[in-house]
């Protein structure tokens, strides 16, 4: 009988010790108590990483989520005030802010560096041989352009003399381009990243992370997509804000999971067509949130991280930013 009482004993600190192992990597994290929304949340995300990141919260009747091509059809549904809460370039944060005389605050980083040059059939190990070549992307005036330019500068290149950019529309049309014309050199985000080097077999090759050459020429973070919202819907709807941000956490995490049921999500919701695919620029897609209290995730460390990443902008070109350094109230600060 005590030979029994003893066995029953470890069984259960074995289950208890397997339950409480579970929580831990890579299971999804959930919002400690049901959110309760006032009413639905206009949102704005791109068709990227971002909108990636919020595939949980569709169809959930707490949101009304827009997913745009470029950031550029969203904004004036956010300066009118239509869009509550959107996911923007970093550098569109303070051109907003500018724009808006302040009526635009930064939440949180959402998607750290995720750009990436690629060339199809191309033979090129330096970025200094680049000089004389033409690279085909997106983003004219926002984030890609001034990354580019500050990694371009630091290898001693400047776009319009050493080289040329020729700006599409969306990374949709970067990626055609790259797919079907040999020697084309192209910069890209994830997921297109992933989507090119499947699609383009032994042709197309990824030439440089941006992500590396960034932090070579800065010694800094890059935040490639940043989360904003107003400043009305701020202050009056603080605990609304609250409530998205932890289902968008718990969405984030399930995300960077890369589960098969992640990746038929993604493919879904219209992102990518292709579960292997989007199972495979997940883990590149550097999805994240800064809303700790404290700590290397707080809302303290993503203010660091934009703080620096707008005065870097702003020495660049004031253009980059929208004329001026943003006062310190463009930052959430989670309170």
């Amino acid at each position: 009988m005590k030979s029994k009482k003893i066995t029953l004993i470890i069984s259960m600190i074995l289950i208890v010790s397997m339950l409480a192992l579970s929580g831990c990597g890579s299971q999804p994290s959930e919002p400690e108590e049901p959110v309760v929304i006032s009413e639905p949340i206009n949102v704005a995300c791109m068709n990227g990483p971002t909108g990636m990141g919020m595939v949980d919260l569709m169809g959930n009747e707490n949101y009304n989520i827009e997913v745009f091509q470029a950031p550029t059809d969203a904004v004036p549904k956010i300066v009118s005030g239509e869009i509550d809460v959107a996911c923007v370039p970093s550098n569109l944060a303070a051109v907003l802010y500018n724009k808006t005389e302040g009526q635009i605050v930064c939440v949180t980083p959402m998607v750290m560096g995720v750009l990436h040059i690629l060339g199809n059939n191309v033979e090129i190990t330096s970025p200094e041989d680049l000089k004389g070549k033409t690279i085909v992307s997106a983003g004219q005036g926002g984030t890609p352009e001034y990354a580019l330019q500050e990694v371009l500068q630091a290898a001693g290149l400047k776009i319009g003399e050493d080289l040329n950019v020729e700006w599409l529309a969306s990374h949709a049309d970067v990626n055609q381009t790259l797919l079907s014309t040999e020697g084309t050199i192209a910069m890209v985000p994830e997921p297109f990243v992933s989507t090119a080097l499947t699609q383009g077999g032994d042709a197309v090759k990824d030439l440089f992370d941006m992500n590396t050459l960034w932090s070579d020429a800065t010694g800094q973070d890059f935040p490639m997509g940043v989360l904003i919202a107003r400043r009305d819907f701020v202050e009056n709807r603080a605990s609304d804000l609250q409530g998205m941000l932890a289902e968008l956490k718990a969405s984030i995490d399930d995300v960077n999971t890369a589960s098969d049921e992640v990746a038929q999500k993604i493919v879904d919701a219209g992102f990518l067509g292709n579960p292997e695919i989007a199972k495979k620029a997940i883990p590149n897609c550097s999805l994240c949130l800064y809303t700790d209290a404290d700590g290397d995730m707080s809302f303290a460390k993503g203010t660091e991280i934009m703080k620096t990443f707008n005065e870097t902008m702003f020495a660049l070109t004031p253009q980059a930013v929208g004329g001026a350094l943003p006062n310190e109230d463009l930052y959430y600060t989670g309170e």
